[in-house]
């Protein structure tokens, strides 16, 4: 509390005041300046260049115009070019715009120097929009309706963003001074120009904008928008729930109704809610193999998760240690009922946000696959789903409301102070300990709630180059069995509270040098995972950061960066037991011709694994690891891109001896012209891990496996673009891999850690034979716009695995998918149109 950061004053665009000119005449979005009311407008077209040359004038001149009414706020721009014929103008789906020639604006209408909107436009008129929030950090997933078009010209190309006040968000004042910032990309020479400058080193995005005033008797009309849709489906499904029954297959129709519904509230409060939403057309996971005893964190992808979610995220966005709330928790078992989220502020620099979530679902009436029942019925606990008795799960999905509340004010211009709780209750009976004992427990014992409140701050210099930042939270466990035993061997009682929280500090802007240090605590009953992410709990980690950057360039490189981290854990159950520990160094360098080139060397230094042997708390050492890698980036503007990197890795064995395992990824876009994007990515991975644990014998004896896996994707996107409205895209990942377990070792231990180096003996013990996978995804989605903010969708999708090896037989140790085509396979098919309306 005690940085500078409350006499924080605005950036140097403090002076700029852009004029916006009241219009009444009907201005259309097709990209020509062709209405009489622009010329009335004053020019603006004093940019200036951040990129490649800072602070320098613009090779291209840009003019810029700003009109408004009572409805909406028009953006007209033209953007001159001394070689049109160089214009980068790729079409591509809206929100998913390739690397092009572009104009877009950034609006902070609260002018709370914290959250701004941006609306981008490309010059082949695909349009994409993203959030701003806590200063720098931005989340590309926000979206809303507004309009935007981009026409060629004999002299470069024009353009017209169109947009809506009702999406903005901002007080009530007879006349309106607003963030503001228009920036201009020309793809072909990476450069980049600003209405107002910011250094590309500056710690800050928002607080550093000029202004945007004029804006006169502006009234937000509180509209309220809704969206219903309705969505039909055909699914071919395996009959069987055994997967070594693939056939025969069932076809099953099903229909879903659901509504989204958006409503202003006050000018500065919003309304989010959804009814049965439906998220078919989303993208399915990537495939992954992941041998770690730590859960993989996937990034969400439904729209009503990742629209308008800025004011929860964490101090640190998604690179935070300890998250309170993690979306993808919610829907996985059963499906959404309905949800509603409410954000804005409430008073001058205090925002707050609440989101509460109800899932719910049922299970089939006649348990007897042999026999199954299609006819079509509604279900009390799906009112809104039409489908077969066939389709539900066997057992009942448990009931549970998840609830998120986040409020946070402003200590100073770019500082924040918050406090936010979330909780995930199971809404069925107390599961005690005779029914957790059962066979099969009840819905009762199988579900995992819990509640967590923090306090967060997020404090910075006037200049956004100092930072002091983190997270102080606890936790507590709701619902579930009266106790469960965690990988390290904490035991979990029903009630239990823990805390953690971190802290990172440092000189984050500025250069060339820049550092951070921090810290992170989470105690041995910390539980986050009922509705947010922690990777680990009964750690602590000391952190150390230095960096050199030359964001600008320096001799013939565009841009230059050296990055160096250093890190250590221990356990916080008092044995004080030191986890793992890492050194990296990382050099980076854009050269001329627009490529990239990198490399990375590092080590994992000294450290116990205390989840490794499962449930039993028991330190396992394993020996350090040295790793390098390389990447290398060819220029983004041409038609031919290629993004690539690999790493190879040093483990050394039980023998003495020395085994290199190595990763990499090969990813190549190819754009032969401006309606057509191949996207193809291979990534191989041969991982040597040593000994890893099988499983126990008597007591105090555990057997180990000396453990070899491979795996390998090969992954397809394919887009066809009709027009920016009208797009066809093509998803194919085929995924494979096997484990294959070598030599046996066993170590006897009675509470002390077991060491690799010194503890492990050969045993004459079997294990098992290893593992084989293989999976086949496909998507394949039409979409169109057919008018503003409506949508059509045609989607096709398979998802292909392989089927089980019998018991006795060994999976082969190839990657080649041996029996994909024998295991069980659901196709789909989906038809989902949905209509927005304003009223």
């Amino acid at each position: 509390m005690a940085l500078p950061a409350l006499a924080a004053v605005e950036g140097p665009g403090v002076g700029q005041l852009i004029q916006a000119t009241h219009t009444t005449a009907q201005i259309r979005a097709d990209g020509k300046l062709d209405e009489p009311a622009w010329q009335q407008a004053p020019v603006f077209d004093t940019f200036v260049q951040t990129f490649p040359k800072a602070n320098a004038a613009p090779s291209q001149r840009t003019q810029m115009r700003v009109l408004y009414d009572e409805n909406n706020l028009y953006f007209g721009f033209h953007l001159q070019d001394s070689h049109p014929e160089e214009i980068i103008r790729k079409l591509g789906r809206r929100d998913q715009p390739p690397y092009s020639d572009a104009i877009q604006v950034i609006i902070d209408s609260a002018h709370d120097h914290r959250t701004g909107y941006v609306f981008k436009v490309t010059a082949g008129g695909v349009q994409a929009d993203s959030l701003l929030f806590q200063d720098n950090k931005e989340t590309l997933e926000w979206d809303a309706v507004w309009d935007g078009a981009a026409s060629m010209a004999p002299d470069g190309w024009t353009a017209e963003i169109v947009i809506p006040l009702r999406i903005l968000r901002f007080p009530s004042a007879p006349v309106q001074t607003w963030g503001f910032a228009a920036q201009r990309t020309i793809a072909r020479l990476y450069e980049e120009s600003l209405s107002v400058f910011i250094p590309r080193d500056a710690n800050g995005r928002v607080s550093r904008l000029g202004h945007l005033t004029g804006l006169e008797q502006l009234q937000n009309t509180r509209r309220l928008e809704l969206t219903p849709y309705v969505a039909t489906r055909m699914v071919l499904r395996p009959q069987f729930s055994n997967a070594t029954i693939p056939e025969p297959r069932l076809l099953d129709p099903s229909a879903d109704l659901g509504l989204d519904v958006k409503a202003a509230l006050t000018s500065d409060l919003t309304l989010n809610a959804t009814i049965n939403p439906d998220f078919g057309q989303v993208e399915a996971d990537q495939l992954i193999l992941n041998l770690s005893t730590f859960e993989q964190y996937l990034p969400e992808k439904r729209p009503f998760f990742i629209q308008g979610m800025d004011l929860f995220q964490p101090v640190l966005g998604t690179d935070s240690p300890h998250q309170l709330f993690y979306s993808r928790r919610i829907g996985l078992d059963a499906p959404i009922l309905g949800a509603a989220k409410l954000t804005g502020t409430v008073g001058k620099g205090l925002d707050v946000g609440f989101l509460d979530v109800l899932v719910a679902g049922a299970q089939r009436n006649n348990v007897d696959e042999a026999r199954p029942d299609r006819t079509l019925r509604f279900n009390l606990m799906r009112p809104l789903h039409l489908g077969p008795d066939h389709e539900l799960p066997a057992t009942l999905p448990v009931p549970q409301n998840y609830f998120m509340g986040v409020v946070r004010g402003a200590v100073g211009p770019n500082s924040t102070v918050g406090g936010r709780v979330s909780s995930a209750v199971p809404l069925t009976g107390r599961c005690t300990e005779a029914e957790a004992a059962l066979p099969i427990p009840p819905p009762s014992c199988t579900a995992q709630g819990g509640n967590a409140a923090a306090v967060d701050w997020d404090l910075h210099t006037a200049d956004g180059t100092w930072a002091l930042q983190g997270q102080m939270e606890g936790s507590q466990v709701v619902g579930g069995p009266p106790s469960r035993t965690l990988l390290d061997g904490v035991v979990l009682a029903r009630g239990a509270g823990g805390f953690g929280g971190y802290v990172t500090a440092g000189k984050l802007g500025g250069e060339p040098f820049r550092f951070d240090v921090n810290y992170r605590y989470a105690s041995p009953t910390l539980d986050l995972n009922s509705v947010g992410f922690l990777r680990s709990q009964n750690q602590q980690i000391a952190g150390l950061g230095l960096h050199y950057t030359r964001p600008n360039g320096v001799g013939m490189l565009h841009r230059f960066d050296v990055d160096f981290t250093a890190s250590q854990s221990w356990t916080t159950d008092g044995r004080l037991l030191p986890r793992n520990g890492a050194v990296n160094l990382n050099v980076r360098g854009v050269f001329p011709g627009w490529y990239t080139l990198g490399t990375e060397v590092g080590m994992t230094l000294l450290g116990y694994d205390v989840r490794e042997i499962s449930g039993t708390g028991l330190g396992f050492y394993r020996r350090p690891e040295l790793y390098m890698a390389v990447l290398w980036n060819t220029d983004e503007s041409k038609s031919f891109f290629v993004n690539t990197f690999a790493a190879i890795g040093f483990n050394k064995q039980m023998d003495g001896s020395v085994k290199l395992g190595y990763g990499s990824t090969v990813s190549a876009i190819f754009r032969p012209n401006d309606w057509l994007e191949t996207r193809l990515s291979v990534n191989v991975d041969r991982t040597v891990h040593g000994p890893r644990y099988v499983e126990p014998g008597e007591e105090g004896q555990y057997f180990f496996g000396e453990l070899h896996s491979e795996f390998a994707s090969l992954t397809l996107r394919q887009q066809w673009v009709v027009t920016p409205k009208l797009t066809l895209q093509a998803y194919a990942q085929l995924f494979t891999d096997f484990g294959r377990y070598g030599s046996f070792y066993e170590a006897r231990s009675s509470g002390a850690p077991i060491r690799v180096d010194r503890d492990l003996t050969p045993s004459s013990y079997v294990g098992p034979p290893g593992f084989h996978d293989a999976a086949l995804n496909l998507n394949l989605v039409l979409r169109w716009e057919y008018r503003l903010g409506s949508t059509l969708f045609l989607v096709y999708s398979r998802a292909q695995h392989e089927g089980p090896y019998p018991k006795g037989v060994t999976p082969p140790a190839t990657l080649l998918p041996a029996n994909l085509f024998s295991g069980p396979a659901n196709d789909a098919l989906l038809l989902k149109w949905s209509y927005w309306w304003s009223v």
